[in-house]
C-alpha cells in the first residue's frame, strides 16, 4: 500500500494530478460512476475517499468518507467549502472499517484498489459493512486485454505513476476476487483506456 505520507505530501496537488493522468477522461468517467448510484440509497460510504472526486458528489440522506491521509482531508473539506456541499469525513484505515456491520447502502471505491496488496481483506470488510443487496462500485486501473493500453499501464502508471506499488486484476481476477469475499460481481466495463468500473451486489 502506498504509504499515508506520500498522499499528504501531495494533497494539495492530487486534483489537477489526478486531471493529467486520467488524460481528460476526469469529469467523463465521473458522470458515468454517478450513473450507478441508487436514487433509494439512504447511506453512502466512499472509501479511500481522498479529495472527494465521487463522495461529495452522491445524493443520499448520509454520505460518509474514510480516508488514513489528514492532508487528503483536509483538501477534501476545501472542495466542500468551494461547492456548498459533501460528505462526513472520518479519518480511518479501510482495513478495519469503524462502520457497524450492515450499515450502508452503496460503497464507492475509486482510483485506490490498486494500492492493495491484501485488496481481499479490504473487500471482506468492505461487505461486512454493506447490507444484503447492497451495491460496491469500484473505478480503477486494469489489466485490460487490449495490448497498447496494457503497455501504458505497466510503464507509464506503473513506474511514474503509481510508483511501482500497483497490483492489477484481468475481468476473471475481478469475478473471481469479489466471488472470494462473498460478492457478486454485475458487471466490467473499460471505456477508457486501462481502466474499468466494476459493480458487485451484496
Amino acid at each position: 500500500m502506498t504509504p499515508p505520507a506520500f498522499f499528504d505530501k501531495i494533497a494539495d496537488f492530487y486534483d489537477p494530478l489526478t486531471h493529467l493522468y486520467m488524460f481528460g477522461t476526469y469529469d467523463a468517467v465521473r458522470r458515468r460512476i454517478l450513473k450507478l448510484h441508487r436514487s433509494d440509497s439512504q447511506e453512502v460510504l466512499d472509501i479511500c475517499c481522498g479529495t472527494g472526486y465521487v463522495g461529495n458528489r452522491v445524493r443520499a440522506r448520509q454520505v460518509v468518507g474514510i480516508d488514513l491521509s489528514m492532508k487528503m482531508l483536509q483538501s477534501n473539506q476545501r472542495n466542500q467549502r468551494r461547492d456548498g456541499r459533501g460528505a462526513r469525513l472520518v479519518n480511518g484505515s479501510v482495513r478495519v472499517l469503524p462502520f457497524r456491520d450492515e450499515q450502508f447502502d452503496e460503497v464507492y471505491f475509486t482510483l485506490a484498489a490498486h494500492e492493495f496488496r491484501d485488496l481481499a481483506h479490504v473487500l471482506a470488510e468492505v461487505r461486512r459493512v454493506l447490507r444484503p443487496g447492497g451495491q460496491l462500485v469500484i473505478y480503477d486501473l486494469y489489466e485490460t486485454p487490449n495490448p497498447l493500453f496494457r503497455l501504458i499501464l505497466h510503464t507509464f502508471y506503473y513506474y511514474l505513476v503509481e510508483q511501482r506499488c500497483m497490483w492489477v486484476y484481468t475481468r476473471d481476477g475481478w469475478r473471481a476476487l469479489l466471488e472470494q469475499v462473498g460478492l457478486r460481481m454485475e458487471g466490467l466495463e473499460a471505456p477508457y483506456g486501462p481502466s474499468a468500473l466494476v459493480r458487485a451486489v451484496k
